[in-house]
């Protein structure tokens, strides 16, 4: 014969399949979501991230397509790059440049021809009188027909019985190779 269960019994019973259930729900249900959810927004987070990516290349282009449209609309035309072996000139160029210098010494390191743009790397010393002079020495040589870099540049002012600027730059200046 089967016995009536107790109060207690009944309570603990209850107790358990309610902790059964909330074990099972917690078990295959809220984890399972919760960890979709997770995923979910973590793909959002990629997803707004790229877009903002995009979006900020989409703006340098639309920047720089401006700057070329700015560019080619001015009075001058931009300049070019000159064909290579274009020593002559550019040392006409530079001449011209430096003559108001109190002195100057240039030196030539490697031609640089891997590709259809060569490199010309010149180290350029010179002495000025004074820094507004040197400045637009350098200025110059930027604005310079002959498409340059101005790189490494140093500038000090000299101490005792020379007094002026030096300058310490190296100049790289670009040439177009045409291919055979």
């Amino acid at each position: 014969m089967r016995r009536r269960l107790s109060a207690r019994e009944i309570v603990l019973l209850l107790i358990l399949l309610v902790l059964s259930l909330s074990s099972g729900y917690i078990l295959l249900f809220y984890t399972p979501m919760t960890e979709k959810i997770r995923q979910a927004e973590a793909r959002l987070a990629g997803t707004q991230e790229q877009i903002q990516q995009a979006s900020g290349k989409l703006d340098e282009k639309k920047r720089m397509e401006k700057e070329i449209e700015e560019l080619f609309s001015g009075a001058a035309a931009p300049v070019g790059i000159a064909p290579y072996d274009n020593l002559t000139q550019v040392m006409l160029e530079l001449n011209s440049i430096l003559e108001g210098t109190q002195e100057y010494s240039l030196s030539f390191g490697t031609v640089d021809a891997k590709e259809s743009i060569v490199r010309r790397q010149i180290s350029l010393r010179f002495t000025s009188l004074d820094y507004g002079e040197a400045r637009k020495v350098l200025q110059a040589l930027k604005d310079s027909k002959y498409r340059c870099m101005i790189d490494d540049l140093n500038i000090s002012i000299n101490s005792g019985q020379d007094f002026g600027v030096s300058v310490r730059t190296t100049l790289v200046f670009f040439e177009y190779q045409v291919s055979d």
